[in-house]
């Protein structure tokens, strides 16, 4: 009898020692494949991994071989796991023909591309222009403030405008003009009112002077529109003109890389994470002071980016996860605005309707050894993450705690997937002060706590892996973990959109949007007295009301322009 229980006793602790052995081999090989990942990615060779860059390039290859040597199935373009997608790399203006007028007297002026006059990142690609002038002063039409710089409405449509910089009031730093003086506002308005063309001068000392620079990230009109750097007063007087603008536009190949599991089921699951990162800061977005260094992203997100790889490793393996097909896409574009992930779910390379749900990871590396907190957005997106996920998952050996967040939306892939009608989830563990730096490096990555997370995200795909249906609830908007707003609309913007304006890809139930009845597809062209030609419009915009205020917002539905209330 004593021998029996003896025997039982070292059976059992073999047991176990095998399985500490077997779970810490398990580790292991899930952190060296972490580590491998992460390291290639974030390595100065790939140059910060800026989307449409080389690096980008050598990434997408990186994980495209992984794919190929797991047997995944190529679901890009042609056949191949890359499913390329165009973004505007820079614009550069290349003028050679001067600028010239005529007064009422038929006295000729003239001024020379660059040295004389250039053109603003409003501006489109014109061949040469002549037509007579318009004289818009300030290009202000302010009923309100019982001013109006196109009383003459009728002989201005078909001509240049010459519009001068600032306002009236140009000397009062609190004049009540100020919300007309942007250039964004006076290019829409001369739009409105038929400009064909613009010319911007100065004749004050206070007036900015507009940069020079073409910022690739603003919507271009349809119309030329310069700044002429001197002969204000000529061009005040001026009757008629010939304009040339010359910009040409330099596009560059951005990749999504993605791989099909097909395990021929009815269910298709969305497995993604962005790979691409800010480079030298040549696209802007990083936090630090010092320019020109290399912004490597070893948490964002080469972080993500391997905790997709490990599980797709780990599901190519696991004969009981084969109860869904599974899809692995590395999106690109995202530190843009979400343009990779817009452009798969605009251009599918597979049935959005199989889709069961999608699981988005960005910035899992820097898990806090202390705090042990992985944030999981998206719980609100299913009935199926409350009823069947969240009560069962399982801590205990992870030690990790989790937190979550309703909300379907966010500065994350996951959010082109959600305006979609599929339900997602989001995984993060949080914020550090290397995030968008040249500092985020791999040194810095806590291996141990990506395990930690890959477990708690292996345990949630296992404990609905045999749910057949999910369905989508919509989620109220909450303030995103990056970035905060003094008021928000509570709206999803089209990044990939190129119109003029800001163009609605969802909305969120109960918020500012909805209420006042603005639709998806609808363009903010107006919010209170800011005009809105692109993203930088909106956003400055948002930055001049309270919560609370009540402004009047101008959409356009179709052809048509509707005039909406909106209270923040």
């Amino acid at each position: 009898m004593v021998l029996a229980r003896t025997m039982r006793y070292f059976l059992t602790l073999i047991f176990f020692s095998a399985l500490i052995n077997i779970n810490a081999q398990s580790e292991k090989e899930a952190i060296d494949n972490f580590k491998k990942d992460i390291t290639y990615l974030s390595s100065d060779a790939l140059g910060g991994r800026l989307t449409g860059s080389s690096g980008e390039k050598r990434s997408s290859l990186y994980i495209a071989d992984e794919f190929k040597m797991n047997n995944l199935l190529p679901l890009g373009d042609s056949g191949s796991y890359m499913q390329k997608f165009k973004i505007v790399q820079i614009r550069l203006s290349q003028c050679k023909k001067e600028l010239f007028w005529f007064d009422d007297r038929k006295r000729i002026d003239i001024l020379e591309p660059f040295k004389g006059f250039y053109p603003l990142s409003w501006s489109c690609n014109n061949d040469t222009i002549e037509t007579s002038v318009f004289q818009a002063g300030y290009g202000i039409k302010a009923p309100a403030l019982n001013h109006n710089d196109y009383q003459d409405s009728i002989n201005c449509k078909g001509k240049i405008f010459v519009i001068l910089l600032g306002n009236p009031e140009i000397k009062n730093p609190h004049s009540k003009f100020e919300p007309y003086t942007s250039l964004s506002y006076k290019v829409d308005q001369a739009i409105r009112m038929g400009a064909r063309g613009i010319v911007f001068v100065k004749n004050d000392s206070f007036s900015k002077v507009p940069s020079g620079h073409i910022d690739r990230l603003v919507r271009a009109t349809n119309i030329p529109v310069i700044f002429a750097l001197s002969k204000a007063e000529s061009l005040q007087n001026a009757t008629g003109m010939r304009l040339q603008v010359n910009i040409a536009q330099i596009n560059a190949d951005a990749h999504n890389v993605i791989g099909f599991i097909d395990n021929h089921k009815k269910n298709t699951i969305i497995i993604g994470a962005h790979q691409d990162h800010l480079g030298y800061n040549e696209f802007g977005g990083s936090l630090a002071k010092v320019e020109g260094q290399i912004h490597n992203g070893a948490d964002d997100n080469a972080s993500g980016v391997a905790m997709m790889l490990q599980l797709m490793r780990k599901i190519k393996q696991t004969k009981k996860l084969r109860k869904n097909n599974y899809i692995f896409i590395a999106f690109s574009g995202e530190e843009q605005g979400l343009l990779g992930s817009n452009y798969f779910v605009k251009n599918p390379t597979t049935d959005l309707k199989s889709v069961a749900y999608m699981l988005n990871f960005d910035m899992l590396g820097r898990l806090d050894s202390t705090k042990k907190t992985l944030t999981i957005f998206g719980v609100g997106t299913s009935p199926v993450w409350k009823d069947k996920l969240m009560p069962k998952i399982k801590t205990d050996t992870t030690q990790i705690k989790i937190k979550t967040s309703e909300s379907g939306t966010g500065n994350s892939d996951h959010t082109s997937f959600y305006l979609k009608g599929i339900p997602v989830l989001h995984y993060f563990t949080g914020l550090h002060s290397d995030y968008h730096k040249p500092s985020d490096d791999e040194s810095l990555i806590n291996y141990h706590g990506m395990y930690l997370s890959y477990q708690v995200v292996l345990q949630n795909i296992k404990l609905v892996n045999k749910v057949k249906v999910f369905p989508f609830t919509a989620t109220k908007n909450e303030e995103s973990t990056r970035m905060s707003f003094k008021v928000t609309l509570g709206v999803m913007l089209d990044y990939a959109f190129d119109g003029v304006g800001a163009k609605i890809d969802g909305l969120s139930e109960g918020r500012p949007a909805e209420k006042a009845g603005i639709k998806p597809g609808d363009i903010i062209v107006k919010l209170g007295n800011y005009p809105i030609s692109s993203l930088q419009d909106y956003s400055k915009a948002l930055g001049y009301f309270n919560k609370g205020e009540t402004v009047p917002v101008i959409v356009k539905r179709g052809q048509e322009e509707i005039i909406l209330k909106v209270t923040f």
